[in-house]
């Protein structure tokens, strides 16, 4: 087949797949010799099979950037590239972009074969790519998707940034929109409608709500280097759940501090905070190689034995009361270091050690353990090690236990699981956050009324626990008690601004007016979640559901979408993606109609 007089398909650049949610196809394509193509480069060719019409803004728009940029590490594409096509015996119009392939594997396969980066490898390649961006944002766009999958690392070693296909021009009208300018809000930007696009875990809060800046991209670089220098996907990386920021900097020995603190910058809350522009990460990224010298230099072995020695003179004359503590403190900071490097025997010998000259040190080792086993959540039998020997330097402390309770239970140990909550309970009588943990066990493993007992003494000792209202009104939607979740949802609400726990409080109402086949009611709290919090999938299965019931076919289809490829750990979820994929393959292509 030869398409456009010029195309011919050589294979698809992707597995194809039948999903009738699948917009887009991506190909490589032989477009060799002719008058659009005199160097014979490789090219690729995306065809977008809908005909909606964001989404062929959006593949205009794409091809609108790729001819604006003037970049050797950015896909070339021509006017000529775009056009329309027409198959055989078909009345469907597809949209085409042609553009320049690039040789060698995006970093996502590149980490999988390779592994974590150096801090050297770090560098140079996000100096590299600092460059392309700078000649982006010079062009006044801005990309809106930077990921490790859209970064490819050529045979030559230079990177290469792809996929433009929700890149935006930075002008004066689009900064009125997401400001909010010009008039009173009633939605996204102000008076305007914004297209909020994002990618989970790359993409900063301002883009989720649809104001995304040039600053979102330096927040999607920081996070893609987090997983390059981790090795660790940015899902299974603990988050601080003060700041909501990554927990990381314990997997990467290889990264010194300055360099740490500067991807953090990149990756701060808000924009204001993040670098302003590609020159100032240039300049800064200029300065890092010595700052990091520094501080190897004052954490060398030679600079800290000098400083103890020193130390030493200066507290020679100290009294003996005073020099003991001292001595235990060092003993702790020995027992860390041994411990810090696998040494697991020898620091056990430095920490009893300590607590022999001074009894008090038992709390600080206490301490040590149980922050190590916050930072080891993703090696489960670690924490729980950690956990345990916190206890066993203080068996006081009802955070420890509760802790070791959530570890047990993704460990899948039932007794340790209960062990661990009924010691809490022994020590204080108002340990909510323990019924609350207690709780979720029984509600994993669908026992409900034990579940519902837990959540009930978690509320009655605080009734500000919106978690646990919130989990004991999704208990009484699967037990049938619509009427007593709609209260608790409504409970919840009335004490809590938090927007993500209003989404979910206003999902669990629309769920259970669901079930009361209730649909408008239903429809009207489900828009309300997702406006609230786009990205909880379960809120999209059920609106997907109300859609399809209410006649709204169109946006039932993209509210499935949403509900199969987003990620979640919801059980439902699994359940309604097992349903409509069942659906999918007994009745496709009119499974919304029917």
């Amino acid at each position: 087949m030869l398409i456009n007089d010029r195309i011919c398909l050589v294979k698809p650049l992707r597995e194809l797949t039948e999903n009738p949610f699948s917009y887009m196809e991506v190909f490589e394509v032989d477009d060799a010799g002719t008058q659009w193509n005199p160097g014979r480069k490789q090219r690729v060719m995306k065809v977008l099979k809908w005909n909606t019409p964001k989404l062929v803004d959006l593949i205009e728009r794409e091809s609108l950037t790729l001819r604006l940029i003037e970049h050797p590490c950015i896909p070339k594409s021509t006017i000529d590239d775009f056009f329309t096509f027409i198959p055989n015996n078909s009345s469907l119009t597809l949209h085409c972009l042609i553009m320049e392939k690039f040789e060698g594997e995006n970093l996502e396969q590149w980490l999988e074969s390779n592994g974590r980066i150096s801090q050297s490898v770090a560098l140079q390649w996000l100096r590299q790519l600092v460059e392309i961006l700078d000649e982006v944002h010079r062009t006044e766009i801005f990309h809106r998707d930077i990921k490790p999958s859209n970064i490819i690392l050529q045979p030559s070693g230079q990177l290469a940034l792809v996929d433009f296909g929700v890149a935006r021009r930075v002008t004066d009208t689009y900064l009125a929109k997401v400001s909010g300018s010009g008039g009173s809000s009633t939605g996204r930007g102000g008076r305007y409608e914004i297209t909020s696009v994002s990618t989970p875990r790359y993409s900063p809060l301002e883009q989720v709500n649809g104001q995304a800046v040039p600053q979102s991209d330096f927040y999607a670089l920081g996070r893609t280097f987090v997983q390059l220098v981790t090795g660790i996907q940015l899902m299974d990386l603990p988050i601080d759940k003060k700041t909501g920021n990554l927990i990381w900097r314990e997997q990467t020995p290889q990264i010194d501090k300055p360099f740490a603190d500067f991807l953090d910058e990149l990756m701060a809350p808000l924009p204001g905070q993040r670098p302003q522009t590609t020159r100032v990460i240039l300049q800064k990224l200029e300065k890092l190689p010595q700052q990091s010298k520094i501080y190897r230099v004052t954490k060398s072995k030679t600079f800290r034995v000098s400083t103890a020695i020193g130390f030493m003179i200066l507290t020679v004359f100290v009294t003996f009361k005073v020099l003991l503590p001292l001595r235990a403190k060092y003993l702790v900071s020995q027992g860390e270091k041994a411990e810090a490097a696998n040494n697991f025997q020898t620091a056990q010998e430095f920490f009893d050690s300590a607590i022999k000259i001074n009894p008090q040190a038992r709390y600080t080792i206490s301490k040590f353990y149980f922050e190590k086993g916050l930072r080891s959540t993703k090696s489960l039998e670690l924490a729980k090690r950690y956990y345990e020997l916190a206890i066993k330097y203080n068996n006081t402390n009802v955070e420890s236990y509760n802790n070791l309770g959530i570890v047990c239970k993704q460990l899948q140990d039932s007794q340790c699981v209960i062990d661990s909550y009924e010691k809490a309970f022994k020590l204080t009588s108002d340990n909510w956050e323990g019924h609350y943990g207690l709780g979720t066990y029984y509600d994993e493993r669908m026992k409900y009324d034990l579940a519902e007992q837990q959540y009930q003494l978690a509320i009655k000792i605080n009734r500000q626990a919106i978690i646990a209202i919130n989990n004991l009104s999704r208990v009484k939607i699967l037990q049938g008690d619509y009427n007593t979740a709609i209260s608790l949802a409504q409970e919840g609400l009335q004490k809590t601004t938090n927007s993500r726990w209003q989404a979910v409080l206003y999902k669990n109402l629309g769920w259970a007016k669901f079930e009361q086949k209730k649909y408008s009611e239903a429809k009207r709290y489900l828009e309300k979640a997702k406006e609230l919090d786009i990205q909880r999938t379960s809120t999209h299965c059920l609106l997907a559901k109300v859609q399809g019931i209410l006649g709204d076919f169109d946006n039932s289809w993209l509210s499935w979408e949403a509900c199969l490829l987003t990620e979640s750990r919801e059980p439902e979820v699994f359940i309604w993606r097992a349903e409509i994929i069942e659906r999918i393959r007994q009745k496709a292509p009119n499974l919304i109609q029917d």
